[in-house]
């Protein structure tokens, strides 16, 4: 596929989540920008665990096409916001490789330390954010906006992961009964 094609893919997954997101739970938003259910959270380590930079810029590309939309605001805004959804899993891939002496790739992650990365990754990601927009004039306050975007983005990583869970065991089953 490569490098190009990756980071594009990352990025139409991003925007296609992004949108599934917002048709099935606008009614579970804080505001337009903090969701108690965020499905596009799970692409970001994913992305990054997979493909390094490439899926780092294919994530900032996504979040930079969906960004301006959500705010109605600056390019300046759309381009800090999708900066940070690319470099928040690139700081929680480091920390966690490093923390858990893990391989660049997290290769071979035991399910504690899928959940730890799945923390790190929210936190990275919630933590900037929330600053940003406080400062930026999008939040009243710091705070107020860190436990629903915190709680969104466990919640859509899980959702996502259970999905492709539960596809891939719909696929085995599939293939064990057409050899049968």
């Amino acid at each position: 596929m490569g490098m190009f094609g990756a980071g594009l893919a990352v990025a139409v997954l991003w925007t296609c989540l992004f949108y599934a997101n917002d048709w099935l739970f606008s009614n579970l938003s804080v505001s337009k920008v903090i969701h108690w259910i965020f499905l596009p959270a799970a692409i970001r380590m994913l992305a990054v665990m997979a493909l390094g930079w490439v899926g780092a810029i294919g994530l900032f590309v996504g979040a930079l096409l969906t960004n301006d939309m959500v705010l109605h605001s600056s390019w300046e805004d759309a381009i800090a916001i999708a900066a940070l959804s690319a470099v928040g899993p690139l700081a929680a891939v480091r920390f966690c490789t490093q923390w858990l002496g893990l391989e660049e790739d997290l290769a071979g992650l035991r399910p504690t330390q899928l959940i730890i990365v799945a923390v790190a990754g929210a936190i990275c990601n919630v933590v900037p954010h929330n600053i940003y927009f406080f400062f930026s004039g999008h939040s009243p306050d710091i705070l107020s906006g860190m436990l629903p975007m915190l709680v969104g983005d466990l919640l859509g990583t899980l959702v996502v992961l259970y999905l492709a869970s539960l596809a891939l065991k719909l696929l085995t089953l599939k293939r064990l009964t057409s050899r049968s």
